[in-house]
């Protein structure tokens, strides 16, 4: 089948009708000859026995026929060598030849056929007559053999045969150019549209030209040119549409969306070529990095629209003072960056305060409200020495920074020296550092016990904290990169984070909460955790995911954090309290306003600042508000916690003044969170005398 299907329509013509006609025309010539030459084989045997009956006469009346002599010149005048005899033989009784024309041959015996006259009997090409006597009856009187040349008769058909195959085959050849020549017809018209389809593929305007008679042909290919042409058209609309659609995509790719100014990729890609001109042809370029001032006021007050129409409105403004051959770019939310080709820094400087003139003289006004805002600048020269595009984008925006440090809506230009921008660039180096950190667990969890000092029943807490590990394996404590966390927005990520992975170092913990002794982890939130509105079901789901008692948990707050997002912190505790978990106010003291903010926050717990704990056995003063806030505290039901507890004396002086709990290297320094619990979980395998595991990663 699949050989069939391969074939073309000339071929298939030929093997469909001239295959199956020559083969019938063969079979029925075969059955024709044989039908033939059997006819003509009985036809001559019967020849065979009526000239061998005729002849038999000649044996009853050979006394009348005077002898042999006679008898053969009888033969020879009977004429019958005409006939295909290979020869004619009279014998007598004992099978002795008594005359003959032709080949005399040996006589054998046979199956006889009787009859009243004659006994006959035909082998081969030999038909013999036996003749008896009627008076006395049936007595032999001798023979009469006929011998047949059936070989030339059989060689007449052959050659016959022959003749006639010869004719078909003939005939069929010329069949075969007939079917050829219309298959050719059909079929050439096809090839020559296929070919000029093909060539209107790869480009070629030309369709098919074919000239062909049939009217099928010439239907087919009408068709085929109509819809060739259609599809020239709409290649066309095609070409020009997906022309239209790369250019568009080609604009989007380089320019902002809101702004329609150049993004940040492209500027990337420009301040490249910039660089590498500074350091091929020592050309002069400059590049300002730009942010709006309390632009966010202005978003969160007006909503996002408002912020985005007033984003398009200074960016119209800002691109009148911008040259041609500069760059313009918006590289995200109120960030602009500007290139300066082939521009001193002292013009620079000139254009950069054309540019915060403009902005601080713009006013945006929203549902009748009139707002003010303004732009800090930060200038870098782009030098020979710098690295790369990074370089320049990071000492621009430090210089940003310096401006905003400064005061706001000021420019400032980069200078190496710079000992607040040398600040500000490991501020951002931290950036990058906590981030790579988050994302490949690159954190470690510690912990540092909190006892109880009244009551020994009550449970210890076990304070969260967390470390860095370097490059070298070593550990860096929070205060090298939590303050560049808090700056650069990235503390609710690392709330996250210790959350997560406290959650899942307890976990094995907690499925042997029955064999456990009561304890309280603490885990410290941030004030920007506390204003994010997602950090609730956040928790719920660690609690749900980890299967860990909110029991068990109490989240620490600082005064100064709680009283920025007051709303926000109080609906937290609200929500978290019912649960079972419990907050706790650290640093108490250290603001201005402790004491009328404690009424209305709903804490658990309150811990002194430190300040006042580690100086009370020295100092009347610290040990005077120590004992206030124990005071105030024990009227509101609030246990308190006293830390930088560091000897016996400060340990002694908290007990007297009931203080609940203390917490200091006294009692105890922070240890890693899994060493920790692999030790008090040592202590219930061996109670159970079940082994139970813990694996260090989850703490890491």
């Amino acid at each position: 089948m699949q050989f069939f299907q391969n074939l073309s329509i000339q071929s298939r013509l030929l093997l469909l009708v001239i295959g199956p006609v020559f083969a019938l025309s063969c079979i029925f010539l075969l059955f024709d000859f044989k039908e033939q030459l059997q006819h003509e084989e009985e036809k001559l045997s019967q020849h065979a026995l009526t000239t061998a009956k005729f002849l038999s006469a000649v044996i009853h009346n050979q006394d009348q026929l005077h002898g042999k002599p006679y008898i053969d010149r009888l033969l020879k005048a009977s004429q019958l060598n005409r006939e295909p005899y290979l020869s004619l033989i009279i014998a007598d009784a004992n099978k002795q030849p008594i005359a003959n024309v032709g080949a005399v041959f040996t006589m054998q015996d046979g199956l006889l056929q009787q009859d009243t006259m004659v006994m006959q009997q035909a082998t081969h090409d030999i038909t013999m007559v036996k003749v008896f006597s009627t008076t006395p009856a049936h007595q032999l009187l001798g023979y009469v053999f006929v011998s047949v040349d059936k070989a030339a008769l059989i060689e007449d058909h052959r050659q016959a045969f022959i003749k006639n195959v010869g004719y078909i085959t003939l005939t069929l050849i010329l069949c075969s150019i007939l079917v050829s020549w219309v298959s050719r017809s059909i079929s050439q018209p096809i090839r020559d549209m296929t070919a000029a389809l093909k060539r209107f593929v790869i480009g070629s305007q030309q369709v098919s030209q074919v000239k062909n008679t049939l009217p099928e042909i010439k239907s087919l290919q009408s068709t085929i040119n109509q819809i060739s042409r259609e599809m020239q058209h709409v290649e066309a609309d095609m070409r020009h549409r997906i022309q239209d659609a790369q250019a568009q995509l080609r604009y989007q790719a380089r320019h902002d969306a809101l702004t329609g100014l150049v993004n940040r990729q492209e500027l990337e890609r420009r301040l490249q070529q910039a660089l590498q001109d500074v350091k091929q042809h020592r050309a002069n370029h400059v590049f300002c990095y730009m942010d709006l001032d309390q632009f966010r006021v202005i978003n969160d007050t007006c909503g996002h629209l408002a912020g985005d129409e007033m984003l398009r409105q200074i960016s119209m403004i800002l691109s009148q003072r911008i040259r041609a051959e500069d760059t313009f770019a918006r590289l995200g939310g109120d960030e602009f960056g500007l290139l300066l080709s082939y521009c001193q820094v002292e013009k620079a400087i000139e254009i950069a305060a054309q540019l915060r003139q403009m902005v601080e003289a713009f006013r945006f006004m929203h549902e009748g409200r009139l707002f003010q805002t303004g732009i800090s600048i930060g200038i870098v020269e782009i030098t020979a020495d710098l690295k790369d595009v990074g370089q320049i984008t990071r000492h621009a925006d430090a210089a940003c920074y310096v401006a905003k440090d400064n005061g706001r809506n000021q420019i400032h230009l980069f200078h190496n020296e710079d000992d607040v921008m040398l600040k500000r660039h490991a501020e951002m180096e931290w950036v990058l550092r906590i981030n790579e950190a988050i994302e490949h667990n690159e954190f470690v969890l510690y912990c540092q016990g909190i006892f109880p000092l009244q009551q020994k029943e009550l449970p210890p807490f076990y304070e969260i904290l967390i470390r860095k590990r370097d490059e070298n394996g070593g550990i860096i404590p929070p205060a090298e990169f939590l303050p560049s966390a808090e700056r650069y927005n990235l503390m609710t990520k690392i709330d996250r984070w210790v959350i997560q992975h406290a959650f899942m170092a307890l976990q094995p913990l907690f499925k042997l909460q029955s064999s456990i002794k009561p304890f309280i982890v603490s885990i410290n939130l941030s004030g920007m955790s506390l204003g994010d509105p997602q950090l609730l079901p956040y928790i719920k789901n660690c609690f749900e995911t980890y299967e860990i008692s909110p029991g068990h948990v109490c989240f620490e707050i600082t005064e100064t954090s709680a009283i920025i997002n007051i709303d926000n912190t109080i609906k937290l505790i609200k929500e978290l309290q019912k649960m079972g978990t419990r907050f706790m106010l650290d640093d108490f003291g250290s603001g201005m306003s402790s004491f009328s903010y404690l009424k209305h926050l709903p804490v658990n717990f309150l811990k002194m600042d430190g300040a006042y704990v580690k100086d009370i056995t020295s100092n009347k003063v610290d040990l005077a508000m120590a004992k206030a806030i124990q005071s105030v505290a024990q009227s509101m039901e609030i246990k308190t916690i006293a830390e930088y507890v560091e000897d016996q004396a400060t340990l002694d002086c908290l007990k007297e003044m009931g203080v609940a709990y203390a917490q200091g290297f006294y009692l105890n320094r922070p240890m890693p969170l899994n060493e920790a619990l692999a030790r008090h979980i040592g202590t219930i395998s061996q109670q159970l005398q079940v082994p139970v595991t813990i694996t260090p990663d989850l703490a890491v």
